[in-house]
């Protein structure tokens, strides 16, 4: 029993939300999704990109062109830790590409 329980303690879940044209590129929304205890934006990323590497690449693609939002919790991670702002257990996670209308 003690070992299920430090495993639970070193694992968070964080939900994750993809919008957008994003969304029809393999997942509408990954759900609930398992990573380490203190996991960051970056390590996130890197576990998107084993389940979905055309994902990962649109989604590199938008934040180096600069378009691409990732909210930690409706927060922009521009104002948090960028890609190394760390994670918390039941933390939303959104990628948010630009949207426009009028």
């Amino acid at each position: 029993m003690a070992d299920k329980n430090t495993a639970s303690q070193s694992q968070i879940r964080v939900v994750v939300k993809i919008f957008g044209g994003l969304r029809t590129q393999t997942f509408p929304e990954l759900g609930s999704f398992p990573l380490p205890k203190d996991a960051t934006i970056d390590r996130l990323l890197a576990e998107i990109s084993q389940r979905s590497p055309e994902l990962i690449s649109q989604i590199e693609d938008g934040l180096a062109a600069g378009y691409l939002n990732i909210l930690v919790n409706g927060r922009n991670i521009r104002f948090l830790g960028n890609r190394a702002t760390v994670l918390r257990n039941a933390d939303t996670i959104a990628f948010l590409p630009p949207v426009g209308g009028g």
